[in-house]
């Protein structure tokens, strides 16, 4: 692609003098994005890494390789090859510019050889100072969508075009052995918190003062969850001064922020620390839900204009009426009217009653026998689960089997959204 403007004609420029990576790099990169493996057979374990073997009796989880040091996740059989794909991701300035460079490594472990490489740098972000940024990346197979990432290594690394899929390319772990330039180190960005960078991150340190100023008041949580982009940091900033005025660490963002939502909803002062900073957060959660629920139920379902919300939310997920699946033993289903949404919420005592007005969301009720047990929010465009909770946003023992349910359908709902 050729540059349309002098900002993307300056990076082709700068994107010359980009120094290679180096062997220090690399190597930090095979040694931590991939997931070494120790196979057991006949109480005898060998390193996929280096190749070493040795006895033991014992069978574990994981071990540590008394050749190279390298921590392994045991295997146990016959199996004599494996085959692992990871990425990791190193920060260079160039030129004024935060370049993330993103490294696809294929490893292939052969049980008594050591381990074989095949690595590319396949994807570059270029982040200016003000946030604006384009994407250099090789070409891509692209015959089915699922398979984003599968990269042609050969194909030449240059500007391309905008593209969402390149947001859902995983950066991988960050390598410490790093550049940044002077706009992000002001901004609070530290290298002590590299195993945490993000493009998100990045690029919203450049362009919003309120994430600097979560990322220095050391509220985790929250930046997270802003970075995600599932909702708008200003309508929370008011509460969220509140809490640094009064040093509350707000440890679970989702929570947090659904009990803000129930707050305003209820009319409550949300500049009052006696509501906004709480000192038990669930029971606090838990006891606006259920004033939110009866609330919502009284006023919903006599309200003249609740026929127009059910044909409004059924008319937006019109797509994904009817989706259901199941393992044989938990059955997962895509909640499909309003009155069933605040059923729901009202069931399982969370906020969950008010997430029909959601555009991006799928929400779905997980049961055994009929009886509900989890509810799983999906965000439509990460195509990825944000949240499963179940009674009083308690996980049950179900809660990653449920998850991982939902996930191994995920190709279902892409199909749906691509009809």
């Amino acid at each position: 692609m050729k540059p349309q403007n002098e900002f993307e004609k300056n990076v082709v420029s700068a994107s010359a003098n980009l120094p290679s990576l180096t062997d220090r790099q690399l190597q930090w990169g095979l040694d931590n994005s991939i997931q070494y493996v120790a196979r057991y057979n006949k109480q005898k374990y060998t390193c996929t890494k280096c190749g070493h073997q040795w006895q033991s009796d014992t069978k574990k989880n994981y071990v540590k390789c008394p050749h190279c040091g390298t921590r392994l996740l045991v295997h146990e059989g016959l199996k004599k090859v494996y085959n692992e794909t990871a990425y990791f991701t190193v920060m260079t300035a160039c030129e004024g510019y935060q370049v993330m460079r993103s490294v696809v490594v294929r490893c292939t472990m052969k049980v008594g050889s050591p381990a074989v490489y095949d690595w590319a740098e396949v994807m570059q972000r270029w982040i200016a100072a003000d946030g604006t940024y384009v994407n250099f990346a090789r070409l891509r197979q692209t015959f089915n969508t699922m398979y984003f990432d599968l990269w042609l290594f050969r194909t030449a690394l240059i500007l391309r075009q905008r593209n969402a899929i390149y947001d859902r390319i995983y950066s991988g772990t960050v390598c410490p052995y790093m550049s940044i330039i002077p706009e992000l180190r002001r901004r609070g960005l530290k290298r002590s918190l590299y195993r945490h960078f993000s493009f998100n991150l990045i690029v919203g340190l450049l362009r919003n003062s309120k994430i600097e100023t979560l990322l220095k008041m050391n509220q985790k949580s929250l930046l997270h969850k802003f970075l995600i982009g599932r909702c708008n940091i200003d309508d929370y900033w008011p509460a969220i001064k509140i809490c640094f005025r009064n040093h509350y660490l707000v440890k679970d963002a989702n929570i947090w922020c659904d009990y803000i939502d129930m707050l305003k909803n209820l009319g409550k002062d949300i500049r009052n620390a006696k509501y906004v900073c709480p000192l038990d957060l669930k029971k606090a959660h838990d006891k606006a839900v259920q004033k939110t629920i009866k609330k919502e139920v009284e006023e919903e379902m006599d309200s003249p204009d609740f026929q127009l919300k059910e044909l409004r939310y059924k008319e937006s997920k019109r797509k994904f009426l009817g989706l259901a699946f199941s393992d044989g033993l938990i059955h997962i289903k895509l909640i499909g009217s309003v009155k069933d949404m605040i059923l729901e919420g009202k069931v399982m005592h969370h906020c969950v009653g008010h997430y029909y007005t959601r555009e991006d969301s799928l929400i779905f009720s997980a049961t055994i026998d009929g009886k509900r047990i989890e509810t799983v929010e999906v965000s439509i465009s990460q195509m990825k689960v944000v949240q499963c909770r179940g009674v009083c946003n308690k996980m049950t023992q179900y809660h990653n089997r449920i998850i991982q349910l939902v996930e191994n359908n995920l190709s279902l709902i892409q199909s749906r959204v691509s009809a």
